[in-house]
């Protein structure tokens, strides 16, 4: 069945619409980045207009992802921080962490990221389209809406559901750009595929009846859905040489956590062996030390989803979007390549005791 991918692009263009879609729609709504750029740059930007800002759903994202990291953030501390930046008031406590002065410094190279982006002679959101669609079921259905923001602290997020969020300060390269929302993406194509999962009768109970198996799943479910979310959106498939500095440093960082992979699989086990131990550490901590800061575990699960992907093809990928992690790393230790070459380096024994173990309640009866 041939996939179909609209996408529109909400106030970048006046009146563009996201129409039907054979199988997904997906729209990208740019509002939330064109208001904060238009208003860092106004100094005489008032409350009440920083406070209409806030409102939008990609900053209300935004908003709410620096509540997910444990700081104080709300509609009045965000306007609060935008004014300030527009006024150039250095005496503001940026608690929330918007950092709305780096985005006013930035502004004049997002605004030309977002007008490359959607420049149709570039073909970037043609290699979006078509990147997405090779990893998805031509089953799935359903609606997907992206939002283009600048500020905080993190590249791009997604809070597992059809939706994802895009941070165009930190890629100030519409290429770069293009390649997280990739990424982001099929965050929001694996929220679909979540919901159209169908869970076999009492999986639930059986993941749950393995103490801390909840956990463990969960962990599981993180590293299938960078791992697999990484290769989509592959920054490796950038160029080594001739890029911008910003692409250059992202695709530095990738090389560099891959290289080191096997630290990435010591990081897992004792993942692993921490949620089981009874440590005092609790799973946010323990999903922090891999998923947060070097993000040493996308770098391991981006190996694992390049390993099925060439020896399986891209409909395995798409096969375990929805599907929960344990499966994911089953299916990796089952290649028959596995554990024979740097490409493909093997687990470690409790990691893979606990994939089959929870691949198990998904396969049962």
């Amino acid at each position: 069945m041939r996939r179909w991918w609209q996408f529109a692009w909400m106030a970048l263009f006046v009146g563009a619409q996201a129409a039907a879609a054979e199988n997904v729609t997906v729209s990208v709504d740019a509002t939330a980045a064109t208001a904060v750029l238009t208003a860092v740059r106004n100094p005489t930007l008032s409350i009440d207009e920083a406070m209409q800002v806030a409102k939008l759903p990609g900053n209300q994202g935004l908003i709410r992802k620096a509540k997910s990291y444990g700081r104080t953030a709300s509609d009045q501390l965000f306007a609060q921080a935008l004014v300030a930046a527009a006024h150039h008031d250095t005496s503001f406590v940026d608690v929330s962490k918007f950092r709305f002065d780096d985005v006013r410094d930035h502004a004049a190279a997002t605004e030309d990221a977002l007008t490359k982006l959607n420049d149709p002679r570039l073909h970037l959101l043609d290699a979006v389209k078509a990147r997405i669609a090779a990893f998805t079921s031509p089953t799935l259905k359903g609606r997907v809406t992206g939002y283009l923001i600048v500020g905080g602290t993190s590249g791009g997020f997604a809070f597992g559901e059809p939706q994802f969020f895009l941070n165009l300060d930190r890629f100030p390269s519409a290429v770069l750009a293009s390649t997280i929302m990739k990424h982001e993406l099929y965050h929001a194509v694996q929220a679909l595929a979540r919901e159209a999962y169908q869970e076999r009768l009492g999986q639930e109970r059986c993941i749950a009846a393995a103490p801390h198996g909840t956990d463990i799943a969960a962990f599981f479910a993180s590293l299938s859905a960078e791992g697999t979310a990484s290769y989509v959106g592959d920054v490796l498939s950038l160029p080594e040489h001739g890029t911008d500095a910003a692409t250059s440093k992202e695709r530095a960082r990738v090389v560099r956590n891959i290289d080191m992979v096997d630290r990435s699989i010591v990081q897992l086990e004792l993942s692993i062996h921490g949620l089981t131990s009874g440590a005092a550490v609790t799973p946010e901590e323990v999903y922090g030390l891999g998923f947060y800061g070097d993000e040493v575990l996308y770098a391991l699960g981006y190996v694992m989803a390049r390993a099925i992907a060439q020896e399986q093809g891209n409909g395995a990928i798409a096969e375990l979007a929805g599907a929960p992690g344990a499966i994911f790393v089953e299916r990796y230790a089952s290649l028959k390549g596995y554990g024979k070459s740097d490409a493909m380096p093997a687990l470690k024994p409790e990691t893979l005791q606990w994939a089959q173990a929870l691949a198990r309640c998904s396969t049962s009866p």
